[in-house]
């Protein structure tokens, strides 16, 4: 199988790997058989590795950058020549930068001028819509424009995440939520994080603290399918990962984690950002042994959905756990 690794810019800013992930959508799609992986600047060296570890028989490298300057010249063909004298087997082939690809002159300025029509396009049906003659075409325009954009709705699913590596970044209290919902699901969670609340020691049934620190480097504490991991996250922390939960009270910190999961297609679940994630959590109620329901406001008013759980609670408990018995009686 031949493999083509992107190497983007590290960012933080949320949203900054939009464009990038519409590349590796299109690569997917238009080069079937190819496996297509994309890294940071920064991860070059260990995603690279990891990449050609696998069964591989060829690496072409696409530097998603711009200018032709200090990283396509002298960083990136460094740790290439490092990592083919490790791999000689596998022939790593590095493509020129973006900005020195021929094509990319004729891109640019075919984007200008659909930019250019685009402006007098709007212009012209300003112009227009502003006439005496089209004034109730204004009104109807003005009149539904308070209705605001459509809410796009959400996909419900349900996700076996058994035997999934999940890792949650945070030690907080609502880290902590997240780690009693994932529990039951058999996943294999990681949770990462400089401290932790101190109920974790109870999840854990290890102590959380200093101590869980071995020397110089920091002790990996395995109970079950939980691991607490007692330190900054790292990006790293990513690797082999199916699903991350983002819960710090740090926005540079998620943005962070975000753009990483991004960049490596790990689906992202962000406890303060609902808008920045992929899915959500919606609220759920276990009745009897087969009975699961559950309450989703959207992301958009968590408080009513907690408010919708209590009612469903108080009022269908009893009702539902009938259904079952009846259900399994007859």
């Amino acid at each position: 199988m031949k493999a083509i690794l992107i190497i983007a810019h590290h960012c933080i800013l949320p949203g900054a790997y939009k464009g990038f992930e519409g590349i590796l959508d299109k690569l997917h799609h238009d080069l079937p058989g190819m496996r297509v992986a994309s890294t940071s600047l920064l991860d070059l060296e260990n995603d690279l590795r990891t990449l050609l570890r696998e069964d591989v028989e060829s690496v072409t490298l696409l530097p998603f950058l711009l200018l032709n300057g200090q990283h396509t010249k002298n960083d990136v063909p460094r740790v290439v020549a490092k990592l083919q004298a490790e791999f000689p087997q596998i022939p790593i082939t590095l493509l020129p930068c973006l900005g020195d690809w021929k094509e990319f002159a004729n891109m640019v300025v075919a984007g200008i001028r659909n930019a250019q029509h685009e402006i007098n396009s709007e212009r012209d049906c300003f112009v227009e819509q502003s006439s005496p003659r089209n004034d109730k075409s204004l009104d109807d325009n003005a009149s539904s424009s308070h209705l605001g954009p459509r809410a796009s709705s959400l996909f419900s699913i349900e996700l076996n995440l058994e035997g999934k590596n999940v890792l949650v970044v945070g030690g907080g209290r609502i880290a902590l939520r997240k780690v009693k919902t994932l529990l039951p699901t058999g996943a294999r969670i990681t949770v990462v994080a400089p401290q932790f609340d101190p109920e974790f020691s109870l999840v854990s049934r290890l102590p959380i603290g200093d101590n869980i620190h071995y020397g110089a480097k920091p002790r990996v504490s395995y109970i079950s399918s939980l691991v607490l991991i007692n330190r900054p996250y790292e990006p790293l922390d990513l690797r082999g990962i199916f699903m991350v939960f983002i819960c710090t009270d740090q926005p540079a910190v998620n943005a962070q984690v975000s753009n990483d999961a991004r960049a490596r297609r790990i689906l992202v679940n962000n406890a303060c950002d609902y808008l920045d994630g992929d899915f959500i959590v919606p609220a759920r109620m276990d009745f009897g042994e087969n009975i699961a329901v559950t309450v989703s406001t959207q992301g958009r008013a968590p408080s009513l959905a907690k408010k919708l759980k209590q009612k469903i609670q108080a009022e269908w408990a009893e009702g539902l756990e009938q259904v079952e018995r009846e259900f399994l009686n007859s």
